[in-house]
């Protein structure tokens, strides 16, 4: 009986994660009344990366439906609130969960306000004033109705918002992979290169499937343990700030490009190669951030001492929080490196390929995929845990 209650559940969050997928596939296709495509739309969705960032932040300005800003304003309030809890302003990791969710929450609304306004007057998709208002609040109402989906979906579906933008993603980058293979396969040796970039892509899937699971063993004793244990290891991610960079960075990553558009093509930040450079910085400062918020040194330490634990030749306390800043610092390098190379080059790539523009996203696309999938598969087996226990019972 348990284990078909166990099973039902299961089966019941992964109908609802399927029929919201859905519903949001239905939304990214409704367009909104009252707009059109200006020429500055064009423009900008051929001649930057705004599309490809923007359905990889959790929007999906590629078309004009009432789902085009969907989770981006999340998003930018999820990192402003862990910048506020991480850096301790205004008291505010003092504040009760409730209270951060509460706050977190008319973030998203503001930002959601903010965002669907200045798509509306940036990209000139309306004529008048009072359709601008209109279009301002029908946009806003669909980024709320898509968080809210995505809030469904962590309590009761599988994945929460991270389904959501993976799904995002699939759809949004495929089309154009694909033609941008079926021009490379029409060129001279054109099967050659494309079976070449198949082999690439496979050795680039197979290093970030194995670089996204190493971590750096940071040794530790108990002292309530024997003195002939083994050290327990605390382990440290070599990539534990990629999601967060991926997920809410990438509208960070978007204002380099936004400024082509405000300040013109002769501005130094329409030079594709100073753009990509900048990009990468804050990429690069970015995945650090993220480490720091998923591994705080300072609350690491505070724990190992409250549980008699001690790294081997660290003195507990101040000297432990700034030996574990160091090996972040240290051992975060190459990880902050080579995703901050993946970015820059997937977003701004397309200006320097071309026709070929979908072949740069690849790499990217295969890091997020990875690193979502992997969430998703984390979130599974728990899921499926008490379906295994019931079963090695049975067998005893």
């Amino acid at each position: 009986m348990t284990q078909q209650t166990q099973s039902s559940n299961l089966l019941k969050r992964v109908g609802l994660t399927l029929l919201i997928l859905i519903i949001y596939m239905l939304g990214c296709t409704i367009p909104v009344p009252l707009t059109r495509i200006s020429s500055i739309y064009r423009e900008v969705l051929a001649n930057s990366s705004v599309g490809i960032m923007s359905f990889m932040s959790g929007s999906n300005l590629q078309r004009l439906s009432l789902f085009m800003v969907g989770l981006n304003p999340l998003m930018i309030a999820m990192m402003i609130v862990q910048l506020l809890m991480m850096l301790r302003l205004f008291y505010f990791d003092t504040l009760s969960t409730n209270q951060v969710m509460r706050f977190q929450q008319w973030l998203t609304l503001i930002l959601a306000v903010i965002q669907s306004l200045a798509v509306t007057l940036g990209l000139h998709i309306t004529k008048t004033l009072l359709d601008s208002l209109a279009v301002t609040l029908m946009l806003t109402a669909g980024s709320l109705f898509v968080v809210w989906l995505g809030n469904i979906n962590m309590k009761f579906g599988i994945g929460g918002t991270i389904t959501i933008i993976l799904f995002n993603i699939i759809s949004g980058s495929f089309p154009s992979l694909i033609r941008s293979v079926k021009l490379l396969s029409q060129q001279r040796y054109g099967i050659i290169m494309v079976v070449l970039a198949g082999i690439v892509g496979c050795i680039i899937l197979v290093f970030w499937i194995a670089f996204n699971r190493a971590y750096y063993p940071i040794k530790m004793v108990d002292t309530m343990m024997s003195s002939h244990d083994k050290p327990i290891i605390l382990p440290l991610g070599l990539n534990m700030g990629a999601m967060m960079t991926y997920m809410v960075g990438m509208s960070l990553l978007m204002v380099p490009t936004l400024l082509i558009n405000v300040l013109g093509p002769r501005s130094i930040w329409a030079n594709p190669y100073f753009n990509m450079a900048v990009s990468g910085g804050l990429a690069f400062i970015l995945f650090y951030f993220f480490t720091f918020v998923q591994f705080d040194p300072k609350e690491q330490a505070k724990t190992m001492l409250h549980n008699n634990n001690y790294i081997i030749g660290i003195r507990p306390g101040e000297p432990t929080k700034k030996y574990l800043q160091q090996v972040v610092l240290h051992v975060s390098f190459i990880g902050a490196l080579l995703n901050a190379i993946q970015l820059s080059f997937g977003l701004l790539g397309s200006q320097i390929l071309g026709k070929f523009a979908g072949l740069a996203i690849i790499p990217m696309n295969m890091i997020m995929i990875v690193m979502f999938m992997q969430g998703i598969k984390d979130q599974l087996l728990m899921l499926l845990f008490p379906l295994r226990y019931v079963h090695l019972m049975k067998d005893e």
